[in-house]
C-alpha cells in the first residue's frame, strides 16, 4: 500500500477555532487505497497552549516547534525530517485548506498517469467570499485564475500552485534531490515549482477536485501578502532567468513562466481588459454581484501594482520581507 503524508503547517498565531476545522475537513477525506497519516506542524507561543491539547486528543501525529524558523518551509522540512523515510507521496495544506473529499485520490490518480509530474492541484475558491468586498474581489480573482489553469492545461503552461497546495510525488522529490524547501526565500512554493521545471518534471491541473481557502480579510492583510509574493516573483527572476532562457523546455512554458513572474509588476495595464472578463464574471454571479466584482478587480489591479514597486524597493534597499499575521475567518 502506497503512504501518503498529509502535513499542516499551523502558525502560533491561527486561532483553535479553525484548527478544528481543519482536522474535522482533512480527517474525513477519502483515502481510496493509500495509507494516510496526517501531521500538524504547531508553532507555539509558549507550553501550554489549548491547541496543543486538542491536538494530541485527535487521531493526528503533532510536531510542536517553539520557534518558527523558517516559516511554512521550515515547518514543512521539520516534517519530512521527522518521517525518516520518505513516503510516497505528501500532501501539503494550510490550516485554512478546506479540500473536496475527493481530492486526494484524484491527484494522487494524476501523479501515477504522469511520470513527470511532481505535483498535482486544483482550481482554488475563497471559503469566506461573503464576508466583505475585499474577499469577494479575491474570489473573482480565483475564479479568473482558474481559468488561466484550464488553459495552461490545454497548452502546457507553467502551473505555479500556491503553497504547494496539492499532493507531491515524493518518490520524484527524492530522486531530484527536492526533499527539503528552501527556507532562505520570500515564497518557497514557487522556488521548489521553478527548481522542478527547470528539471524537466511540471505541475499538473486537475479539473475534477476542488480546494477551498481564505481570502486575506482586509486591505491591510491583502497588501501584505501581495508584497511577499511580489517578492518572491522578484527573487525568481533574478535568481532563474538566465536558466529559464537557455532551458529546453517548451518555449510556451518559458513565456507563460515569464509573464506569470513579470505582468504583477504591471498589473494596472490589464485594467481596460477586465470589463469583458466581466461578462464571464455576470454569467457567474448574477448582474448586480458581477459588477461590484468587475469593479474590485480593477482595484485590485492598481493594489498589485503598487504592491509591486514596494516589493521592488524593499529589494534594492535590502529590507527583508515580514510575515505578519493574519485575521481568520470562522469558516
Amino acid at each position: 500500500m502506497e503512504e501518503l503524508a498529509v502535513i499542516v503547517p499551523v502558525a502560533s498565531f491561527e486561532p483553535l477555532s479553525v484548527l478544528k476545522k481543519s482536522t474535522g475537513c482533512l480527517l474525513d477525506l477519502e483515502k481510496g487505497d493509500l495509507d494516510v497519516r496526517v501531521t500538524y506542524v504547531l508553532d507555539l507561543m509558549e507550553g501550554d497552549d489549548d491547541r496543543l491539547k486538542f491536538l494530541e486528543e485527535m487521531p493526528v501525529a503533532v510536531l510542536a516547534r517553539m520557534d518558527n524558523r523558517g516559516r511554512r518551509a521550515g515547518a514543512v522540512n521539520d516534517a519530512l525530517a521527522a518521517y525518516g523515510a520518505m513516503p510516497d507521496y505528501i500532501a501539503l495544506f494550510d490550516v485554512d485548506s478546506r479540500p473536496r473529499r475527493n481530492f486526494l485520490i484524484e491527484c494522487v490518480d494524476v501523479l501515477r498517469s504522469n511520470r513527470d509530474a511532481i505535483i498535482a492541484s486544483s482550481a482554488r475558491f475563497v471559503t469566506n467570499a461573503d464576508e466583505n468586498i475585499v474577499t469577494q474581489t479575491i474570489a473573482a480573482e480565483y475564479f479568473f485564475f482558474s481559468d488561466v489553469y484550464r488553459i495552461f492545461k490545454r497548452m502546457g503552461g507553467f502551473n505555479q500552485f500556491n503553497g504547494l497546495i496539492g499532493v507531491l510525488n515524493a518518490k520524484l522529490m527524492e530522486e531530484h534531490r527536492f526533499n527539503r524547501l528552501n527556507e532562505s526565500v520570500s515564497c518557497e512554493d514557487l522556488d521548489f515549482t521553478q527548481k522542478a521545471y527547470l528539471s524537466g518534471l511540471v505541475g499538473v491541473f486537475v479539473p475534477e477536485t476542488l480546494v477551498g481557502e481564505q481570502a486575506p480579510p482586509g486591505i491591510g492583510d491583502l497588501f501584505n501578502q501581495r508584497v511577499r509574493w511580489l517578492t518572491g516573483a522578484y527573487q525568481g527572476l533574478r535568481t532563474y532567468l538566465w536558466s529559464f532562457l537557455r532551458s529546453k523546455i517548451p518555449v510556451s512554458r518559458r513565456l507563460a513562466w515569464f509573464l506569470s513572474l513579470t505582468l504583477p509588476f504591471v498589473a494596472f495595464l490589464a485594467t481596460p481588459l477586465v470589463p469583458l472578463y466581466g461578462l464571464r464574471l455576470w454569467q457567474r454571479y448574477g448582474l448586480r454581484r458581477g459588477i461590484v466584482r468587475t469593479f474590485g478587480l480593477i482595484a485590485h489591479l492598481w493594489l498589485i501594482t503598487l504592491c509591486g514597486v514596494v516589493a521592488l524597493k524593499k529589494q534594492a534597499l535590502g529590507a527583508g520581507v515580514e510575515w505578519k499575521e493574519s485575521r481568520r475567518s470562522e469558516v
